[in-house]
């Protein structure tokens, strides 16, 4: 058993959701979780469960009916990194000029949009911030 003080370095947990609304508060309360492991402050904290509930919001309306939504949790040290994806309808595409888009990257501290083997994902991560005054 390894030891609960030391900051995780690689751990990568995957969960598969169906693509549905319903089901987003499974991955925010997961993010809040593993953020904590990360040693992320509340405020991060609170920040990264938003982050991941508006980067499922632009996604979801590209999953087909029955689809699925699937999120990659990477833990490195306090830094937690989330990437969600799903398997598009064609020709989908994340609107970056809409108010969700300028929520998501005012939340994290990194936030990418990519393709790759048929899935169209964002990928954010927040990493602990300095102190606040």
């Amino acid at each position: 058993m390894s030891s609960h003080s030391a900051l995780p370095d690689g751990d990568r947990i995957e969960i598969r959701i169906p693509a549905d609304g319903v089901y987003v508060a499974t991955l925010r309360i997961c993010a809040a979780s593993l953020a904590a492991r990360c040693d992320l402050t509340v405020d991060d904290i609170e920040d990264l469960r938003l982050a991941v509930d508006e980067a499922c919001a632009l996604l979801l309306p590209h999953a087909p009916t029955g689809g699925s939504l699937e999120a990659t949790f990477t833990l490195h040290g306090h830094e937690l990194t989330v990437d969600t994806r799903v398997k598009p309808v064609d020709g989908a595409t994340i609107d970056r000029a809409g108010f969700a888009w300028t929520v998501l990257s005012a939340l994290a501290s990194f936030v990418d949009v990519h393709s790759s083997d048929d899935r169209l994902a964002i990928t954010i991560s927040k990493r602990r911030e300095a102190a606040r005054p």
